[in-house]
């Protein structure tokens, strides 16, 4: 069952913070588990980390990808191997990433009627 985050579930949560409770504690008051109440916390902050989808040069995520341009992920899998879209490695597993740019690039030669 997904839980909603509503603002005086969030407020709660913080004012606890707060004063001082551990993330145990809370979720014993509120009757949730502890990491429930870890990501009510830090809702907020991780919804601040994403980087915006207008800006060139932000790093998208196979599956931010491939939910962009309506495909399944590993098409954008075999895209990147191809060379059809420039892949950039990051981290110590090698993920991929793909910057803005180049997908609107793509999407500007595959329908160059409509213009991003």
């Amino acid at each position: 069952m997904l839980e909603r985050v509503n603002g005086s579930r969030h407020e709660q949560v913080t004012s606890l913070r707060k004063a001082g409770f551990t993330y145990a504690e809370i979720g014993r008051k509120l009757g949730l588990t502890r990491e429930r109440i870890r990501q009510i916390a830090n809702a907020e902050t991780t919804a601040k980390k994403r980087p915006s989808r207008t800006d060139p040069d932000a790093l998208l995520t196979t599956a931010e990808v491939a939910e962009l341009l309506n495909v399944h992920v590993n098409t954008v899998r075999r895209w990147s191997n191809k060379g059809v879209l420039e892949t950039y490695r990051i981290g110590a597993r090698g993920d991929r990433r793909l910057r803005q740019g180049d997908v609107n690039k793509l999407l500007r030669k595959s329908h160059p009627a409509n213009r991003l």
